[in-house]
């Protein structure tokens, strides 16, 4: 005798596409794709001015972002970290209290040194720079991310990851 199991459909269908999208880059749309451009590397980023993430927030690119779809994208930052300290340690460090933060400086962690001699802070600028391409951005960084080769996408899961970082 079979036993055939049937299985609903629900938000965690979309969830998984995204993360696991979120691990292949995939084929880009020739259509929509712009020409390549160089990458752009930490060495001598301008992060822009520190700011509280209310600040961020209302700043025109960030204000128009879509923080519930960000929260969608930032299923692939969960896999590996936690938004809030109190809710433990994965893999990579919590990501509270980020923005405004200097790179590889949380305790216990093992960062690679070309994260930990990279001289960044974490604004959205920078965040942006490096969920584009973070291999790319930090040369030698162990981070396994792909990166969003969207800029709607980064900005919907900065503007996410400003609401729950605080």
């Amino acid at each position: 005798m079979a036993v055939v199991a049937i299985v609903r459909p629900g938000p965690w269908i979309a969830a998984s596409v995204l993360l696991l999208a979120a691990c292949e880059p995939g084929t880009p749309d020739v259509a929509q794709s712009a020409p390549p451009e160089a990458p752009v590397r930490a060495a001598g980023f301008d992060p822009g001015p520190i700011k509280t993430p209310a600040e961020y927030l209302a700043e025109p690119d960030l204000a128009a972002a879509d923080s519930a779809r960000g929260e969608l994208l930032g299923l692939a930052c969960a896999a590996c970290h936690k938004f809030r300290a109190e809710e433990g340690v994965l893999i990579g460090p919590p990501l509270q209290g980020v923005f405004g933060r200097s790179a590889a400086t949380v305790a216990g962690f093992n960062y690679s040194p070309a994260l930990r001699e990279s001289g960044l802070v974490w604004t959205p600028r920078s965040v942006e720079a490096w969920l584009a391409n973070p291999q790319s951005f930090v040369e030698g960084t162990t981070m396994a991310f792909t990166g969003y080769r969207s800029e709607q996408d980064r900005r919907d899961l900065i503007a996410y990851l400003l609401l729950v970082t605080q």
